[in-house]
């Protein structure tokens, strides 16, 4: 088993929750406002996530072989797991901030030392994943300028950086350092900045689609204010009215338009 492939298709799982996320009406105001049930909510929202990308994480035995597990509910002491965890952690710190991502990195670290009974190596996890939590979170402040998310290219580099910081962790503390590292550092450095990058495209490609029609709405506002405001000029008349139902029609996507005063119907158009 390659495993570029095995961590590649997590990584896959971590972008159909981006698709998934990014079309929930509740997740993109957790993005836009700025207090502290929107930062309880994208920890709960990426810390159930980190705790997956442990769960199905790559089991992979001291002698570097890789074992075949559905769901790592407990994983043998001086075993190892490669997973999507730090994308996730990093992820959340980009779009939540230093709070959020520190607290989501601080989750998925102690889940996973968890997972290995609290043994004495796997604690290095806890402070490694909240660190690059909390410092994946001070880029948080440029995401908010003009409500843009990071651009790709910087998400990538930013993902490179935190994986980065994870594989020292694991090259000092983890029983098997140097051997667990050249095997698993490039496929995992590489595959999370990609994974992290393609996530923060998403976002950045709802939200510039959300921001176009918006201003396609306001052009069409204007181009009816415009047209309209003339019509009235020489009284508010049945044949003015039935100019501006006309404009209001043209301009828009209603199907029927009407205009009436207290008493009658001055203009009607549509089905």
């Amino acid at each position: 088993m390659n495993l570029s492939i095995l961590v590649a298709e997590q990584v896959g799982l971590v972008i159909l929750l981006a698709f998934a996320l990014v079309n929930i009406p509740a997740f993109r105001r957790m993005l836009v406002v700025s207090n502290w049930q929107s930062q309880l909510g994208l920890w709960l929202i990426f810390a159930t996530f980190a705790v997956i990308s442990n769960l199905i994480g790559v089991l992979i035995a001291p002698d570097n072989q890789i074992i075949k597990r559905t769901l790592l509910l407990s994983i043998p002491q001086g075993y190892s797991v490669a997973n999507v965890r730090i994308l996730t952690v990093t992820v959340a710190g980009i779009v939540g901030g230093p709070l959020v991502g520190g607290g989501v990195g601080l989750t998925a670290g102690m889940f996973r030392a968890f997972q290995e009974s609290f043994s004495p190596e796997a604690m290095f996890y806890i402070p490694s994943t909240l660190l690059i939590g909390i410092l994946s979170g001070f880029f948080y402040d440029q995401r908010r300028q003009r409500f843009s998310p990071l651009k790709a290219l910087n998400g990538f580099f930013i993902g490179l950086l935190m994986e980065s910081i994870q594989m020292t962790f694991v090259l000092l503390f983890s029983p098997t350092g140097w051997t667990l590292v050249k095997f698993i550092g490039l496929p995992m450095i590489v595959i999370s900045a990609l994974g992290t990058s393609v996530f923060l495209s998403i976002i950045r490609l709802f939200f510039q689609q959300e921001l176009a029609a918006q201003a396609a709405q306001t052009r069409t506002v204007l181009n009816l204010a415009l047209s309209t405001l003339p019509v009235f000029q020489h009284g508010f008349t049945t044949a003015a009215a039935q100019t501006v139902v006309h404009l209001i029609i043209k301009y828009t996507t209603f199907d029927a338009v009407s205009i009436t005063d207290r008493h009658w119907i001055l203009a009607f158009e549509g089905v």
